[in-house]
């Protein structure tokens, strides 16, 4: 305890010099936080992306990862194959996110396919497995062809 207050007592450490170097501190303190969120928050390294960009593509690519290959239909099977998948862990982001854009759609694509197995299709009725009740639905393939647009008889462009 002695030494502490020796050097208290110290001429050299005077209330004008604990108040400098206080604000040197604070200032050198705040500088740091400064330069810490800039480089983390807007510092683009590399693709246009800050660095949290980067860290939320690979989290998603990480959770996409532990799919299990039975979610997607066969042909989207090979976007969980090792070799895929080291390909897409040691690409850029950019392809990271044409990755997981693809997951996505054969994730959808899958969903839709097990909407249909469940309803069975037959001349734009449409008969469910769960009430076994029938409903009159346009079918996907009536959805998919455009109407028929009755024409008018006698609509002929005339020459003026």
């Amino acid at each position: 305890m002695e030494p502490i207050l020796a050097s208290l007592n110290n001429r050299k450490f005077t209330i004008h010099r604990w108040a400098q170097e206080l604000s040197r501190q604070l200032l050198l303190f705040t500088h740091r936080q400064w330069s810490y969120r800039n480089s983390t928050a807007h510092y683009k390294p590399s693709e246009g992306k800050t660095v949290a960009e980067h860290e939320l593509v690979d989290e998603q690519v990480r959770s996409l990862l532990l799919l299990p290959p039975s979610s997607l239909p066969l042909q989207h099977r090979h976007l969980l194959a090792q070799d895929q998948t080291k390909s897409v862990l040691n690409g850029t982001t950019t392809a990271k996110q044409f990755w997981i854009a693809d997951i996505h759609s054969a994730l959808a694509e899958a969903a839709l396919f097990r909407r249909l197995k469940r309803t069975k299709y037959k001349k734009g009725i449409v008969r469910t497995k769960r009430h076994n009740k029938i409903k009159l639905v346009p079918t996907v393939l009536s959805v998919l062809l455009p109407p028929d647009i009755a024409k008018e008889k006698g609509m002929k462009w005339k020459k003026r």
